[in-house]
């Protein structure tokens, strides 16, 4: 049995060959890989994993339906229902059979014409004093400097992950992870459909990058970003990364670090014992999947920040006890801050001189401009007087 069982959200496949399923595009990559790693003979594809599968997605369930069926008539007493379902005993047995997949990180080449190394940024952000209270935020900036890699990894239901490390952190080998979880993909323009080869998703890496390790840079923190690019469809349902997420972060990190400077790590591997995490908007969906149930992340987590999550549809109302959580919106009390919540709502007047989006876009601006007071307030000191 594999080490790594994996989950879907949703059931795949074209029930009794009539009723059409869910098949939600993360779900589908899942099970294709899960048949790629089964043996022939026990109903999978290994033999023929490099054949393509299809790639127009109504042909694709087809064909995925069809593999069901066959993997359901060998696996008896299974009911021949050409449907996985999250809970079902298909899902269970497919596990049980699946050779463990390649535990291996491995540096990608940039996603795009973007500079990786010792690149020069100068972020803005609300200055730290200017947070509390009703008065304008005011906008502050300093040079920073820092390297970022796009890493790939195979043995986790994610597999793309973002890393940047700023040059003022003298000791990456102790520093502490960051998590952030950005937007669902979708929004962006950025599909689920080419995912696995990450065509297209070149802008988020450096959106997120260089607008979070901007921001980590110039406080001063003691952390290494790490952007787990999820699909959209993962946004519920990160899938075998909340049991591995550990062993994932380490290993992502030391490709990143040895492709950085091999002296780094002096041929060991990168651990933590604590994490910092993040999320932006409806990030906050996969960010309180995370903390919530990723074994051992609501212990580790030093702090967790909240940028703006409220603004999604529907809204959110999730307050963690490590959490603090910032809202585009004024204090219903006129305290601000209230605990660890703070307002920032109609305070943006300052930043429309120097970025007159700021006026349209306020919600945007919370992910560009408010997390240095975060780190700085609750992860120590700056480095800006």
């Amino acid at each position: 049995m594999a080490q790594i069982a994996v989950g879907i959200s949703a059931a795949v496949g074209t029930r009794n060959g009539i009723t059409p399923l869910p098949n939600l595009p993360g779900d589908l990559d899942i099970i294709k890989d899960l048949f790629d790693r089964i043996p022939m003979a026990s109903g999978g594809t290994f033999e023929i994993a490099n054949v393509p599968w299809q790639s127009d997605r109504t042909l694709l369930i087809a064909e995925i339906t069809g593999q069901i069926a066959v993997f359901q008539g060998t696996n008896p007493p299974a009911t021949v229902d050409m449907a996985i379902d999250p809970r079902g005993g298909t899902l269970r047995r497919m596990n049980e059979l699946a050779n463990d997949p390649p535990v291996v990180a491995q540096v990608a080449p940039p996603p795009g014409n973007y500079q990786q190394d010792f690149v020069v940024d100068v972020p803005l952000y609300a200055a730290e004093h200017s947070l509390a209270g009703q008065l304008p935020l005011i906008p502050m900036g300093q040079r920073v400097e820092y390297s970022r890699r796009l890493v790939s990894f195979n043995g986790s239901s994610i597999k793309w992950f973002g890393v940047l490390v700023p040059s003022n952190v003298s000791d990456p080998a102790n520093a502490i992870p960051h998590l952030f979880y950005t937007p669902t993909p979708i929004q962006g323009g950025y599909r689920d459909e080419s995912y696995q080869s990450f065509g297209g998703w070149g802008q988020l890496w450096d959106d997120y990058t260089s607008r979070i390790g901007g921001l980590i840079s110039a406080s001063g923190a003691n952390q290494i970003l790490v952007l787990p690019f999820y699909m959209t469809g993962q946004g519920y349902a990160l899938g075998s990364f909340l049991q591995n997420w550990q062993e994932t972060i380490s290993a992502v990190v030391t490709a990143a670090l040895n492709d950085m400077n091999p002296y780094y790590l002096d041929n060991s591997t990168y651990s933590f014992s604590q994490i910092v995490s993040a999320s932006f908007s409806n990030g906050v969906n996969a960010h309180r999947n995370f903390h919530t149930n990723a074994a051992g992340a609501t212990d580790m987590t030093q702090v967790l920040f909240d940028l703006d999550g409220v603004a999604q549809t529907g809204g959110s109302n999730w307050r963690p006890s490590k959490g603090v959580i910032y809202q585009n919106r004024g204090s219903p009390t006129g305290q601000n801050p209230m605990g660890n919540n703070w307002f920032v709502g109609g305070r943006w007047g300052a930043f429309d001189a120097v970025k007159p989006e700021t006026s349209r876009f306020s919600h945007h601006a919370c992910s560009e401009h408010l997390l240095f007071h975060g780190l700085s307030r609750y992860c120590g000191r700056s480095n800006q007087a």
